[in-house]
């Protein structure tokens, strides 16, 4: 029989990933960490995946599957925040996979320190599980404030949902935005707001899959700036919070959003009236961030290039070494 009052939720939204979702479950059912629940949110998945997931449940007492319209990834993570009754909360991505020792490790270290959220580094790999991209550097502290964490939201280890142990008040009040790409840089200035302590695991225990199918690996349209308001999120949440010296970097993470999406988008999609709106948004980021602390001046002269003359700056970006600040 399933434990009524699990320790752990695992919430595992469900979507078009019937060549993945069978090794993603087995890593879960794998933990040496047993006393879990497993819960599928099969978010009208138009392949086998329903068929999956509840043969999967009918094996084990510890998953629940909930079928639903699809909704988008949101939808998912909330509807799964919404009937957990794990003390703690953690996030696996379906066409993803975990190291048998993720979550008893996690555990062990908010257990020794009386941390609220626990992260820990991750191998982004192909589909064969060879890592495919070069190593990042992680965060070299092992404890954090939540306010010290909220400086360090732009490293690569601090963002994602998936690779966290998270006690599960950091959720009581916060959920998804729903319909938005980037949901996790969305929701992580909260979530480092709601966390008193973290701590840091240095070791890979989460497998990031990189398949050119996924939803952020395809071309770029106009609903990818949703980055960059995200990041205008971040940046806005450290003004409101007085963190004023993360503020330069928070300005350069939402300037480099910006770019990055714009120098991807077809030619007539640059000239749409969002494409403006983040034209004009970055500039405005780096530029009020004056107000607050210095600000490198290539970043305020780069910032005003895209915002004025983008098709120049694209093209200057492209010389070798130009600029003494290399932009995203």
């Amino acid at each position: 029989m399933p434990c009524e009052k699990p320790l752990l939720s695992i919430i595992v939204p469900v979507y078009k990933v019937e060549n993945y979702l069978q090794k993603c479950i087995d890593s879960i059912l794998a933990q040496t960490f047993t006393d879990f629940e497993l819960i599928l949110v099969e978010d009208g998945s138009p392949d086998g995946c329903p068929a999956l997931c509840d043969a999967a449940a009918a094996k084990d007492a510890r998953i629940r599957v909930l079928h639903q319209k699809n909704g988008g990834l949101s939808a998912a993570r909330n509807a799964g925040l919404d009937v957990a009754r794990g003390e703690w909360i953690g996030f696996v991505d379906s066409d993803d996979y975990i190291a048998p020792e993720m979550y008893e490790t996690l555990y062990k270290a908010v257990q020794s320190t009386g941390a609220d959220l626990a992260l820990c580094d991750y191998a982004a790999v192909d589909e064969a599980g060879i890592p495919c991209l070069p190593p990042y550097t992680g965060l070299a502290q092992r404890i954090f404030t939540g306010r010290e964490l909220l400086k360090k939201a732009t490293n690569t280890m601090a963002q994602p949902a998936w690779n966290k142990l998270y006690r599960r008040v950091i959720f009581a009040q916060l959920r998804y935005p729903e319909g938005k790409l980037n949901e996790d840089i969305f929701v992580l200035p909260e979530v480092c707001l709601n966390t008193k302590k973290a701590v840091v695991v240095p070791k890979e225990l989460y497998y990031y899959v990189q398949r050119g199918s996924s939803i952020m690996n395809g071309s770029k349209t106009l609903r990818h700036f949703d980055a960059a308001e995200a990041a205008q999120r971040y940046w806005n949440c450290l003004v409101e919070n007085e963190v004023y010296d993360a503020l330069a970097n928070a300005a350069k993470f939402t300037m480099g959003s910006v770019s990055r999406v714009y120098r991807q988008l077809p030619t007539a999609l640059r000239k749409a009236p969002r494409s403006q709106e983040m034209l004009r948004m970055q500039f405005d980021v780096v530029d009020r961030t004056r107000q607050y602390c210095t600000v490198p001046a290539g970043l305020w002269l780069q910032s005003l290039l895209l915002r004025l003359f983008p098709r120049e700056y694209m093209w200057l970006r492209n010389i070798k070494g130009w600029g003494e600040l290399k932009i995203a």
